[in-house]
């Protein structure tokens, strides 16, 4: 008959056993779930390079049309700035005129 201390080794070794079976079923469930739940798939990635070539064109156009505005801005800027000589030049006339 084996004694006591056999028995609970041998108990001892049954469970250290069971509880790495288990973390091996754990980690290879785990990792199944993980390498089947959420890749990107090629169509995702397909749209994703669709988006970031369309932000790209949309902020070609944004800077371009800043630059339109610029120069708009400095040709505004330079009519303006006709506009008051001349207006100056007709008050200096009118002033000479009334000598």
């Amino acid at each position: 008959m084996p004694n006591k201390n056999q028995e609970v080794l041998k108990m001892a070794k049954l469970k250290n056993l069971f509880f790495i079976l288990l973390t091996v079923v754990t980690l290879a469930g785990s990792s199944f779930l993980v390498g089947c739940g959420g890749g990107v798939d090629e169509e995702q990635m397909q749209q994703l390079n669709d988006l970031k070539a369309e932000v790209d064109a949309l902020q070609s156009q944004v800077n371009a049309k800043n630059d339109e505005k610029s120069d708009l801005q400095r040709q505004i800027a330079e009519q303006e700035a006709k506009a008051k000589e001349w207006q100056d030049m007709a008050k200096q006339t009118a002033a000479n005129c009334n000598k």
